[in-house]
């Protein structure tokens, strides 16, 4: 006997049978019609009864299984087993419909990561070149009434005069008085106009802040992200030739004491993205970025970053004046400057390979591991320090890139005039980061968000790893290379 039940209930098939047959009405005793008889039954009296829910065969059986009410189609045991003529229904398998939805929502959320990160850079432009201009020239903090050393940070893409707060604390706390620390913001909201634009607005500042402090007799420099181009070009702006008796030039009048690099794109990003970006797709670097993105993509007419480069440039002598220069590039997981152009080591390429690279840079002679614990994720920090003496040149790495390449050249040409001015490579590492969560940019200048921007960005950058590594760019500012030196083997227990 077949009963359908609605909701929870069972309720007996009632109705009146065809050729004089009838149907028991709740008689527990008697036996059903068959399968047979139902199927011939007048239309109007099976009409109410879902039945395809039963076999579940047509695809007109999905509305039915819509409905608020569930039936459930159910029969005696005594009766015999149902067969219908309708044919099996041919299902997916669950497992490639599961492996189907988990591609839909990857490409869905990648496509949403995009397009989000890009409409929040341009409203950052928009919205900082607002909020942020009108206090222009307000970031400087001195540490006494006659400070004798000036130290310029300027902020990156996008970035507002609070983004180096942390380490302009660190300054002043480790200067002792005599220095002041000034926060460029000339540039804030006004990043896509190009280098040249935003190193002559520096440039300005600088010159300005001069003007006001009397005391000041010697000048560092701190560029984070594009800041470091921006400083770059502000030195030849800036610098006097032969300014005394063996003296090796100032910089607006005022002694060179030491330039640092954060995360800067010193060889541009034509091949130095985290994913390698075809040919046909870097024109839409000047479209969303402006002409910084011409320039950074080595696509701008002037070749502004190979002149730059260049030892008939008028940009490399200026940097040969300070007494030391720095630069802090992240090992692993940078999206926005992999370490192959923020060290510019042109061999690395695209920062989706940083990781696997490293071994290979641990080979090199004159690396010093500074904490192991870094290489191994167990800690934040500098990993490696290498020097490299000024007038010298890579040139293993010119040997390892192909003659052939016309892009390759150009960048290994700019790498090896870069270093003939002498520098100290500080390679940093963060355990958070890596390949598939490169989100270390910021983490290495510990950027300091405010406003809209910390509740937006904060929370995904986790720009506080960084602050211990504040402490070791103060340092290196401030102190001198023997201090330096001194410190690094503190940390080594090794005897000065």
């Amino acid at each position: 006997m077949l009963h359908v039940s609605c909701g929870s209930a069972l309720a007996p098939i009632s109705s009146t049978m065809p050729d004089g047959a009838s149907s028991s009405h709740g008689d527990e005793g008697g036996e059903g019609p068959s399968f047979a008889t139902v199927q011939r039954m007048p239309q109007n009296v099976l009409e109410p009864l879902p039945l395809m829910a039963m076999c579940r065969t047509r695809r007109g059986s999905r509305k039915s299984r819509s409905d608020s009410t569930r039936v459930h189609v159910t029969r005696d045991p005594s009766s015999s087993s149902i067969t219908g003529g309708s044919e099996p229904h041919q299902s997916i398998p669950r497992g490639l419909l599961r492996r189907r939805a988990f591609f839909v929502a990857v490409v869905a959320a990648a496509s949403a990561c995009a397009l989000g990160g890009l409409a929040l850079s341009i409203v950052g432009a928009a919205v900082s070149r607002r909020v942020f201009a009108p206090h222009r020239g307000a970031g400087s903090q001195p540490s006494s009434s006659s400070p004798q050393h000036l130290v310029v940070l300027q902020h990156g893409l996008s970035g507002t005069v609070g983004d180096l707060s942390r380490l302009a604390r660190e300054l002043q706390d480790k200067s002792g008085g005599e220095v002041l620390v000034h926060s460029a913001g000339y540039n804030a909201g006004r990043n896509l106009d190009g280098v040249s634009a935003g190193g002559r607005r520096l440039a300005q500042e600088i010159v300005d802040v001069v003007n006001r402090h009397s005391s000041l007799s010697r000048i560092s420099l701190v560029g984070n992200s594009l800041g470091g181009l921006y400083t770059r070009y502000a030195l030849a702006e800036l610098f006097e030739k032969n300014a005394g008796l063996g003296s090796r030039g100032r910089i607006a009048g005022l002694a060179p004491e030491a330039f640092v690099t954060i995360g800067c794109p010193h060889l541009g990003v034509r091949r130095f993205t985290f994913v390698a970006v075809p040919q046909l797709l870097r024109s839409a670097a000047g479209v969303l970025v402006g002409r910084t993105g011409e320039d950074l993509m080595l696509r701008d007419r002037a070749c502004l970053l190979e002149r730059m480069a260049a030892e008939d440039g008028g940009f490399l002598e200026p940097l040969r004046a300070f007494n030391r220069r720095g630069l802090y590039a992240n090992l692993w997981g940078d999206f926005m400057v992999p370490f192959g152009t923020a060290a510019f080591e042109p061999s690395w390429g695209s920062g989706l390979l940083d990781e696997q690279s490293v071994s290979t840079l641990l080979r090199r002679p004159g690396i010093e591991v500074v904490d192991r614990e870094v290489l191994e994720r167990k800690s934040d920090g500098i990993a490696l320090r290498w020097d490299v003496a000024a007038s010298a040149s890579d040139a293993a790495s010119v040997r390892a890139m192909d003659d052939d390449d016309r892009e390759a050249a150009q960048e290994v040409e700019m790498a090896a005039n870069l270093e003939r001015c002498g520098w100290s490579k500080f390679a940093v590492g963060f355990r958070s980061t890596g390949t598939f969560f490169p989100m270390a940019h910021n983490k290495l200048a510990a950027v300091e968000r405010s406003g809209w921007r910390k509740w937006a960005f904060s929370w995904l950058e986790g720009t506080t790893d960084g602050d211990s590594l504040m402490g070791e760019i103060a340092a290196y500012i401030l102190d001198s290379p023997e201090d330096s030196h001194r410190r690094f083997l503190a940390r080594q227990h090794v005897p000065c």
